[in-house]
């Protein structure tokens, strides 16, 4: 479970792990609002146009938007909120986690929408098929990283990893809030 809650709360994770779906070329991250087990964090990812052939060719990347907008909100230690926001319409993508054995965290997405545009309703199983790509790429990456070798160089924006280690530590007992920025 510690292990995916790191990466669930690894703001730098977007731009490498998604890279392929998303083209996000950097995470903007503008703040993160500490009130003990839950969470906020407001960041912004400008993502790398697609050509009108590729999209053409696969128009659900019509959808995509040229800068992801995100805001996180945690409730240690199962539950992220996805808030995003599209011209279409507003959605919620609610991860549960669920652990199920010392190695093995069972995770379940509900997502909500509400329509902005009449087409949010068409392309509704779209928005579906994004976050099961997602997923997907979450559970290919959590195989090939380490959580439990030291950290020799810390990056921006690990202000959730440090959130997630100090709550996953002190469970389930509340620490005094301190990471807010």
């Amino acid at each position: 479970m510690l292990t995916m809650l790191l990466n669930m709360h690894d703001y730098n994770h977007q731009n490498g792990t998604h890279r392929e779906l998303f083209r996000i070329t950097e995470v903007q991250f503008h703040q993160f609002i500490d009130q003990g087990h839950l969470s906020h964090a407001f960041y912004e990812m400008p993502t790398a146009p697609y050509s009108l052939i590729e999209k053409i060719k696969k128009p659900d990347l019509f959808l995509l938007p040229t800068t992801l907008k995100a805001h996180l909100e945690n409730h240690f230690p199962s539950l992220v909120i996805f808030h995003g926001e599209t011209d279409l319409g507003k959605v919620a993508q609610c991860h549960i986690f669920v652990p199920e054995a010392e190695n093995l965290t069972r995770t379940y997405i509900l997502m909500f929408g509400i329509p902005k545009h009449p087409m949010f309703k068409i392309f509704g199983n779209t928005f579906l098929n994004f976050a099961k790509v997602v997923v997907d790429q979450d559970a290919d990456i959590l195989g090939k990283i380490y959580p439990n070798s030291p950290q020799k160089v810390k990056l921006n924006n690990e202000v959730g990893m440090d959130w997630v280690k100090r709550n996953f530590a002190s469970f389930p007992k509340v620490v005094e809030p301190s990471l807010s920025k």
